[in-house]
């Protein structure tokens, strides 16, 4: 290859990759915005974690509540129920960060709720976060006695719930069938329930 053809390929070369970036810029400047649906709104956001001299004194949250994703729109009214009584709540949605890492959020807010809640519907059986957060939930409710271990129960009345054993020997709130007071009785004997302890 002789010198002028080296040079008429450089040019041709580099007269592509000029007209390659001003074509991608100016797609990108054109198309439109793609955004994500809106989610529901959430309750009150959870307090966020107070800086404690002793966390284990006073723990930023008073419960932790795991669900199958498919149950969150009842979790979401539920959780604005007990929040409106003065329990501090957290569940993923309501601790979700754009780019936060699930598993640490989630083992954190674990940690620092006082009790957990795990919704035991018909989801829960094949979410397999749901399986993890019962596994940590209910050992940390076997090590500690103070650190209670709620199953609450929703779905069809007619409809048989599966319980892992360890969860089946505790009393359930039983939320499948509930009238407004029912719902509204079970909501003060959790209340009650996890925020006995409180500092």
């Amino acid at each position: 290859m002789n010198v002028a053809g080296l040079v008429l390929t450089i040019v041709g070369t580099l007269a592509t990759l000029a007209g390659t970036y001003v074509a991608v810029r100016e797609y990108l400047r054109r198309r439109p915005r793609i955004t994500a649906p809106s989610p529901e709104p959430a309750p009150a956001p959870a307090p966020a974690p107070a800086a404690a001299a002793d966390p284990a004194a006073d723990p930023p949250y008073d419960v932790f509540i795991a669900y199958a994703d498919t149950d969150a729109p009842w979790v979401r009214d539920f959780a604005a129920f007990l929040t409106a009584r003065g329990v501090r709540v957290a569940y993923d949605e309501l601790l979700a960060q754009p780019g936060g890492v699930r598993v640490h959020t989630l083992e954190r807010a674990i940690r620092d709720a006082a009790h957990g809640l795990l919704v035991f519907g018909p989801g829960m059986r094949d979410d397999g976060w749901v399986r993890r957060e019962y596994a940590a939930l209910m050992r940390r409710s076997l090590e500690n006695e103070a650190q209670r271990f709620v199953p609450v129960l929703i779905g069809d009345p007619g409809e048989s719930l599966d319980l892992p054993e360890f969860a089946e020997v505790l009393y359930p709130a039983d939320f499948r069938g509930a009238d407004e007071a029912a719902y509204d009785r079970l909501c003060e004997q959790i209340s009650r329930a996890v925020l006995t302890n409180r500092a």
